[in-house]
């Protein structure tokens, strides 16, 4: 069967019930206009990177999509050169554990810039031994406090080189269905930094987790 449905539904169904099916992300890249920093062939690469993506990692990637957006406390994506600080910029912004896969399907169809699997991994274990983010369960890593003050300290050395505040948040994100709403550990919800969360989970259903159960 063909997914090409609410990702947030068929992610969920994929979750908790397991069934097999052809999970199918809904949008598409070929009218992104390009701009300075971002791949050429935008929408052939995320072709291709979702199909690196088991079916498992497809899920996870359709649950997490509408988590991921700019960081306003952080470089505009396009400005930054590292390639372990691009890295680091979609652990961030995406406030979940990602395996390199995840993050290399994430940065190309959110933030349009390419990164192969071995790069994305070799940069997340760096990131794990700076301290910048850390191992969540096989394969999975998060970003850690450390790591979002990093981006943050970059930020501020942009600022003292006269990169305007203006230009740094126009960095938005338009996709076929909506526009990015941003909001990076500052919601009363967010489990961001948070060492207990996630471990293989979604920050929501550790939430429902904690929340009182009715009695019967």
């Amino acid at each position: 069967m063909v997914a090409v449905v609410d990702p947030l539904v068929v992610a969920r169904e994929y979750v908790h019930h397991g069934y097999m099916a052809d999970l199918v992300h809904n949008i598409d890249l070929s009218n992104v206009p390009h701009r300075p920093g971002q791949s050429p062939d935008l929408e052939a690469k995320r072709v291709r990177a979702w199909e690196r993506l088991s079916d498992e990692e497809k899920a996870w990637v359709l649950e997490a999509w509408e988590l991921t957006a700019m960081i306003p406390t952080a470089p505009a994506f396009r400005e930054i050169r590292s390639a372990g600080d691009r890295v680091l910029y979609v652990l961030v912004g995406t406030e979940e554990s990602l395996t390199p896969n995840e993050v290399c399907y994430l940065m190309i169809a959110r933030w349009f810039r390419n990164v192969d699997p071995a790069t994305a991994r070799a940069k997340m274990a760096q990131l794990v031994s700076q301290g910048l983010a850390r191992y969540t369960g096989v394969g999975r890593t998060i970003a850690t406090e450390p790591g979002l003050e990093r981006l943050e300290k970059m930020a501020q050395q942009g600022q003292r080189r006269g990169v305007s505040d203006e230009g740094r948040r126009s960095d938005h994100r338009t996709s076929t269905s909506m526009t990015r709403a941003v909001d990076r550990g500052e919601s009363s919800k967010s489990r961001f930094g948070d060492r207990s969360a996630p471990q293989g989970r979604f920050r929501k259903e550790i939430l429902d987790d904690e929340r009182p159960q009715r009695r019967p």
